[in-house]
C-alpha cells in the first residue's frame, strides 16, 4: 500500500467494519459474488480472517493474505503469506480467484490484474467484489461524509484512527470500477452496482 495501514491493530475488528459500512449486506453480496465461481481449484485473494469461508467452503481453497495476525483467525487450512502483486503460485493454477472487500487496499492493482491473470488456467474467472463511491456527485458526496463519521467513531473507539482513515480515504483511491476495469487482459468483463446509491460493484472478468 502506498499510504501504510497496520491492519495487525485492527484485524479483530476488520469484518465488522465491513459489515457496517455495507449496512449489514456484505454477506448476501459474498453469497452472489460466489455463484460465478467456476471449477474447484480457487484462491481467495485477501483472504484475511476467512471472511468467505462459508461461500468457500466445499471448495479446494487457497488463501493469501499480507497480514499474518489476519491468516491466524482464517479456517481455511491452506494458507499462505502474500500480496496480490506477486503471487506464489505457477501459470494457470486456479480455475477461479476469488476477492472481496479488498481491492482497493492494493498498491499497483495494474500490476494485480496482471497476476491474476497469469495463475488463472484458460476460460478461469476473476470474481471481484469491493466498495467504491457512487456515480452520481451529490450522492458520492453524501457517502463520503456518512462513511467518515462511521469510520472515525470506530477508530475512536478501538483506538484506532490511523486503520480507519485509510479504510475511508481507500474509496477514492481508484476511479470509478467501469473506468478503472476497462483496459485490462481479460477477455470479457462483466461489472454491475449494488447496494444503496450504488456504492458496492462486482466484477467477473474470464481469462
Amino acid at each position: 500500500m502506498a499510504e501504510k495501514a497496520n491492519f495487525s491493530n485492527i484485524y479483530k475488528f476488520y469484518d465488522f467494519i465491513n459489515s457496517v459500512i455495507t449496512l449489514g449486506f456484505d454477506k448476501a453480496w459474498r453469497n452472489k459474488a460466489s455463484n460465478h465461481i467456476t471449477g474447484t481449484r480457487v484462491l481467495d485473494l485477501g483472504s484475511g480472517t476467512g471472511a468467505a469461508f462459508q461461500q468457500l467452503q466445499n471448495l479446494e481453497v487457497t488463501a493469501i493474505d499480507p497480514d499474518e495476525k489476519m491468516l491466524e483467525l482464517n479456517k481455511f487450512k491452506n494458507k499462505i503469506i502474500g500480496g496480490a502483486e506477486d503471487l506464489p503460485f505457477p501459470d494457470n493454477s486456479f480455475d477461479s480467484v476469488y476477492c472481496a472487500f479488498v481491492w482497493r487496499n492494493l498498491n499497483d492493482s495494474k500490476l494485480g490484474l496482471q497476476e491474476v491473470f497469469r495463475i488463472l488456467k484458460p476460460g478461469g474467472k476473476f470474481i471481484l467484489l469491493d466498495m467504491t463511491r457512487p456515480k452520481n456527485k451529490f450522492l458520492r458526496i453524501l457517502h463520503k461524509i456518512g462513511t467518515y463519521k462511521i469510520t472515525f467513531l470506530i477508530g475512536l473507539l478501538t483506538f484506532n484512527l490511523k486503520e480507519y482513515k485509510f479504510l475511508h480515504r481507500s474509496l477514492d483511491k481508484y476511479p470509478q470500477p467501469e473506468v478503472h476495469l476497462s483496459n485490462n487482459l481479460f477477455n470479457n468483463t462483466d461489472t454491475t452496482r449494488m447496494g444503496l446509491f450504488g456504492f458496492v460493484y462486482l466484477s467477473v472478468m474470464e481469462k
